[in-house]
Order: structure tokens, then C-alpha cells, then sequence
């Protein structure tokens, strides 16, 4: 692998997580950090999600998905309820609260997009928009 492939995507990183305010430690000014926003959003995905699907889903570690889920339950966002296929599996569903909360981020985020959008010319936002779409087209390969 060439070291300016690497050097290009580390520094593409580095431009997208602070423009898209990502290293904050609430996403967009709520109390939800922006892995806690993704659980929620797979729990309103897929109502009965298995933590095991959100740890493929995300690529996230299990056991700091453990603490998240627990957060979330304490906090009211999810509940978790035994699989009726296998009593030591569970599943996770969104609750009306969560709900609402998560309906609250994601039109925070809607906004965030559009603000950050507006304030690129029309060229380089649609220049922006398609190359986003090639490289997820790519990763998710």
C-alpha cells in the first residue's frame, strides 16, 4: 500500500470529523454521544435488534457496546427483553421516549448538514454529494 494513499485518507478523516463536528463529546448539543445516536438509530431500524447485529453494524467493540446499552436502558432509550428463540440472547427495541429523542437528533442533524452545505457554492456542494456517494458505494462493497 502506498504511504500517500494512507497519508490522504488519515488526513481526509482528520477535515470530515471536525467539520462534521464528530469529537465533540455530546452529538449536536444533546445528551447522546454520536455512537449512542447510532444505537439508537439501529434500534428504530430494526425493532428487536440483537446487540450481536449493532456490533457487525457498527464494527464496534462488544463490550463497550454493553456499556452504551446499559446507559441507554438506564437512561430510559432502549429496553431489553429475552429472545423468545433463545432465553440467553436478548433483544433491543427503541422506547417511546427514545424515540422522540432520537426524531429530535436527527432533525438536528438534518440541520447541521443543511448549515454546513449552504455555506459551500452550488458546485462544490453537488461535486461534495456525488463524490460522497462514490466512496460509500465503495466501502460498502
Amino acid at each position: 500500500m502506498k504511504k500517500q494513499n494512507i497519508d490522504e485518507v488519515r488526513a481526509f478523516n482528520r477535515v470530515y470529523t471536525v467539520f462534521m463536528g464528530i469529537l465533540n463529546k455530546s452529538y449536536l448539543k444533546s445528551d447522546f454521544s454520536l455512537v449512542e445516536t447510532r444505537v439508537m438509530h439501529a434500534a428504530i431500524s430494526k425493532d428487536g435488534i440483537m446487540p450481536s447485529e449493532i456490533v457487525a453494524l457498527l464494527n464496534i467493540d462488544k463490550s463497550y457496546l454493553s456499556r452504551i446499552i446499559t446507559s441507554l436502558e438506564k437512561r430510559k432509550v432502549i429496553t431489553k427483553t429475552k429472545s423468545s428463540n433463545d432465553g440467553r440472547s436478548i433483544r433491543l427495541s427503541i422506547t417511546e421516549y427514545g424515540r422522540k429523542e432520537f426524531e429530535k437528533l436527527n432533525h438536528a442533524s438534518d440541520i447541521q448538514v443543511e448549515d454546513l452545505l449552504s455555506q459551500l457554492n452550488p458546485n462544490d456542494c453537488e461535486r461534495l454529494v456525488v463524490n460522497m456517494s462514490e466512496i460509500r458505494a465503495i466501502l460498502e462493497r
